[in-house]
């Protein structure tokens, strides 16, 4: 036989069938994994409990304001060393509206306020107050508080917002007059109730409301009074 031939077979018998790979050896691919869908439902938001805001406790050291006592009567009837306060203005004249009723009552008065009024001069007193003890020539025995809150009356009077502002500024002067009133005589020639008319909204024509929020506004820590009357007459109530 020759030589190629035999080379031939012995190399195609010795070769044999090719091995097969065992599955799962180092080389082997890693089969895919599945990859978990992303959950597309909202997630409930957790609660969280609300807290509730506590109240701010009142301050042990807040100045006390001046209180409003509403009435309806006679403002005039009222017992001995009463103050009666009304608004002013500062030409020296009562001559309309409850100004008008007091200059009637209180004549002796009503000359105080009118000398006090061309003494100092109109435009300085807007936004003071005059206190007037009660007078011999008067028959009632009755404080007068004036408050100057306008400049003039009728048709000249001033603007609301000007008038208002005058008004907190003469009661805290009015205030501090009785304070300084009563520390200077006896216990029988005090100052005792406090009265006052609906200030301003008479001739002035202003709201009522307004007036008051400015007089319940004013700190009264350190005064004698601290709560004031409004009386009025019944057709005036609201």
């Amino acid at each position: 036989m020759a030589a190629g031939t035999l080379d031939s077979w012995m190399s195609a018998g010795c070769s044999g069938p090719a091995k097969k790979r065992k599955s799962g050896t180092a080389h082997d691919d890693p089969l895919p994994t599945k990859r978990a869908k992303p959950d597309t439902k909202p997630k409930p938001q957790e609660s969280t409990p609300a807290t509730k805001s506590k109240p701010e406790p009142t301050p042990l050291n807040a100045t006390p304001t001046l209180a409003l006592k509403e009435e309806t009567g006679d403002i005039f009837a009222a017992p001995p060393n009463t103050l009666l306060i009304h608004a002013c203005n500062t030409d020296g004249s009562w001559s309309g509206g409850i100004a008008q009723a007091f200059q009637s009552r209180y004549p002796s008065a009503f000359q105080k306020y009118a000398e006090h009024c061309h003494e100092i001069g109109g435009a300085k007193l807007v936004g003071t107050a005059q206190l007037i003890p009660p007078q011999s020539g008067d028959s009632s025995k009755h404080f007068v508080g004036c408050l100057f809150t306008s400049r003039h009356y009728g048709r000249r009077k001033d603007p609301p917002a000007k008038i208002l502002a005058a008004t907190g500024v003469a009661m805290e002067e009015l205030l501090k007059q009785v304070k300084g009133f009563n520390a200077g005589v006896g216990e029988g020639e005090r100052v005792g109730e406090v009265r006052i008319c609906r200030i301003n909204s008479g001739l002035f024509r202003v709201p009522w409301g307004k007036t008051t929020a400015v007089l319940e506004g004013l700190g009264v820590g350190g005064e004698d009074v601290r709560v004031v009357k409004v009386v009025s007459p019944p057709e005036e109530e609201e």
